[in-house]
């Protein structure tokens, strides 16, 4: 293609605050992805609308919505660029088009359809990016109805693939988590990407359709050397809507199967051997668990991923 259909010119040549105009700034191209959108979407795009960032192009991937929200979307966005798929191929195979369709940013911004950052989010997260090196960044997600409570402040991940959370869902922000630092993966809600990191690893793995991208890809990352950080002064507000499209026992067996598919592509033959035996140790005993504590389900799913 001649040009990026996703970037677009969305800051006009001088702000009042001075801010510098296109062209003069990386340009960064927001990716969201969606499904069946709610009646959140329309804040979810003018948040995009109003960031401060002044190169800032929006590519909307539609993944086979029953009513087509392309006029929703031009309503608030009229320069973003709409791609509409005939099929449902999963948020990973999905935010992987931006290859395709876009050409020129410096940035990626994967973000789910029903997040709300904050004005200045982007802007703090590149100028972060660049002054710390980082090769993945995210911010502070908080709850959409009370922004006084966390969500997600980056994970920690053991060696199977099993996410340790920094922040409890539901703890009160206090600012005792808004130091930036290295984690070992953002939460997929808003993640800012480095486009030839994301180039290098090939994008999100596509196998994985449904959880766990997130950690497959910062984990990946990782093994090329790129650093994952967490810059809190960046908030966003995240409804985690998404999560509705799937029952708890589906999300479980997906889990597990996505973990074991990650700790599969992360590490070598040698690690492979130790880990795996461990991972499955690990699994007979959340089986055996589930078993005792009267929800044979949860076995079921454990054993069954």
């Amino acid at each position: 293609m001649d040009a990026p259909p996703a970037v677009a010119e969305t800051a006009p040549e001088t702000s009042g605050d001075g801010a510098p105009p296109p062209g003069s700034v990386p340009a960064v191209v927001a990716v969201v992805v969606t499904h069946d959108p709610g009646p959140w979407l329309e804040e979810t795009l003018q948040a995009l609308a109003d960031q401060t960032y002044p190169d800032l192009g929006v590519l909307v991937v539609d993944t086979a919505s029953e009513e087509d929200p392309t006029g929703r979307i031009l309503a608030v966005l009229p320069d973003a660029h709409v791609h509409r798929l005939d099929h449902d191929p999963g948020y990973g195979a999905a935010a992987n088009l931006v290859l395709e369709l876009v050409e020129g940013a410096a940035f990626y911004a994967f973000c789910h359809y029903d997040i709300a950052p904050e004005p200045d989010t982007l802007r703090t997260l590149v100028e972060e990016a660049f002054r710390s090196n980082a090769g993945v960044i995210g911010p502070k997600l908080v709850d959409w109805h009370d922004p006084r409570r966390l969500r997600q402040v980056g994970l920690g991940v053991d060696k199977t693939g099993v996410q340790a959370p920094v922040a409890e869902p539901g703890e009160l922000d206090q600012e005792q988590h808004d130091a930036v630092r290295d984690v070992f993966a953002i939460p997929g809600a808003c993640t800012v990407v480095r486009a030839d990191l994301f180039a290098a690893l090939g994008g999100y793995d596509e196998g994985i359709d449904y959880l766990g991208e997130d950690v497959d890809l910062c984990w990946r990352a990782h093994t090329l050397g790129g650093r994952v950080l967490i810059a809190p002064a960046a908030r966003v507000r995240h409804l985690e809507a998404l999560g509705e499209r799937h029952r708890v026992d589906d999300r479980r067996r997906r889990f597990a199967r996505h973990r074991l598919r990650t700790t599969l592509v992360a590490y070598g033959f040698w690690h492979r051997l130790r880990v795996l035996p461990q991972a499955f140790f690990f699994a007979l005993v959340e089986a055996l668990y589930g078993v005792l504590a009267g929800h044979p389900e949860q076995a079921r799913d454990v054993i069954g991923a």
